[in-house]
Formats: C-alpha cells, sequence, structure tokens
C-alpha cells in the first residue's frame, strides 16, 4: 500500500494509521466472505478505494463502518463477478474447485471448517451482517449503515442468518454422520 497521508485541516486521519489498524480486521472479514483465495486482493482493493475516497470525507466521518461498508462492496461485486464467471460457457469445469457436497464434510474439512462451509451456504447479506455483528463486534446501528438498511433491518437478517446458519450446519452434520455410516 502506498505511503501516503491525507492532512486535510478537515479530516483527522493518516491513511498509514489507519492502513496499519484496520488490515487485519479488514482481511478476516473479506477472507469469510469471499474465501481465501481472493482475501489478500480484495482487501488492497478495499484499501485502494479508501485511500481514494478519503480525502473527500469530512471529520464527521465513521471510519469503522465506512470501511466495512468499502468491504462488504467490494466483496459482493466480487462474489457477483464469480457467480457470471461460473456461468460462461467457456469456463473448464475440470480446473474449478471440489465441490464440497460431493464428499465428506468431516473429513475433508474438520469442524472447523464445517463453519466456513455452512457460512458460505448461507444468502451474502445475512452472513454479511452475522460476521459484522459476531466476528467484529458491530452494534445494530454500525451494521445499519455499513449496509444501508434500517436498524430493524438489521434484527431481521441476524435472525435469518442465525437460523440459516444452523440448518446449513445441521445439514451438513447430518451428511457427515450419513457418510461415515454412524
Amino acid at each position: 500500500m502506498p505511503a501516503a497521508t491525507t492532512n486535510s485541516p478537515t479530516f483527522p486521519w493518516c491513511f498509514d494509521q489507519i492502513y496499519q489498524e484496520y488490515q487485519n480486521r479488514i482481511y478476516q472479514y473479506v477472507y469469510h466472505l469471499v474465501g481465501g483465495e481472493q482475501a489478500d486482493d480484495l482487501t488492497q482493493d478495499v484499501f485502494l478505494k479508501a485511500f481514494r475516497a478519503l480525502p473527500k470525507m469530512d471529520a464527521s466521518l465513521k471510519l469503522n463502518a465506512w470501511l466495512y461498508k468499502i468491504a462488504t462492496n467490494t466483496c459482493y461485486d466480487a462474489l457477483r463477478r464469480r457467480r457470471l464467471i461460473a456461468w460462461l460457457p467457456w469456463q473448464d469445469l475440470e480446473h474449478e474447485p471440489a465441490d464440497v457436497e460431493s464428499g465428506d464434510p468431516q473429513e475433508i474439512y474438520g469442524t472447523t471448517e464445517l463453519v466456513h462451509v455452512a457460512l458460505n451456504r448461507m444468502p451474502p447479506q445475512y452472513k454479511t451482517a452475522l460476521l459484522l455483528y459476531i466476528q467484529q463486534g458491530f452494534s445494530y446501528g454500525e451494521i445499519a449503515r455499513t449496509l444501508n438498511i434500517a436498524e430493524s433491518g438489521v434484527k431481521m437478517y441476524l435472525s435469518r442468518a442465525r437460523g440459516s446458519f444452523r440448518a446449513n450446519y445441521r445439514a451438513l452434520e447430518q451428511e457427515s454422520t450419513a457418510k461415515s455410516g454412524v
């Protein structure tokens, strides 16, 4: 990331400090949304977008929510591109990642990975809300600002996210149990 600062009289932060403080958290968030194969690149994209937009911001900016909003939008764009590319006729299916459902998830990934697989099966908006709340410790208001929804919508998203996660996790456990013959 370029070493640059924004020293406008209306903006109190230095980009280098922002990057140092948020880089690991944003990376973890991006990793959970899109997976490891793109996390590094997308994290860099997030900070590049923030770097370019920072001079236009004023001191009232809620930095934490703003960065996560950029990360969320960047990840959603990447997921949309991934879905589009998967449907293109020239896509070589032999080089696609292994389908999680075709193997025994317990043997392939272990319990920790069952969590990741269950999260990846969730609708993106619910997964995002759940990760912001549980992993990042965001308040309902911060999640609402990040996702551009009403605070009451956050409560609904989290409720549905928990239900979706439980259903996906239980299904994975049942698949694992059925395949192992227990």
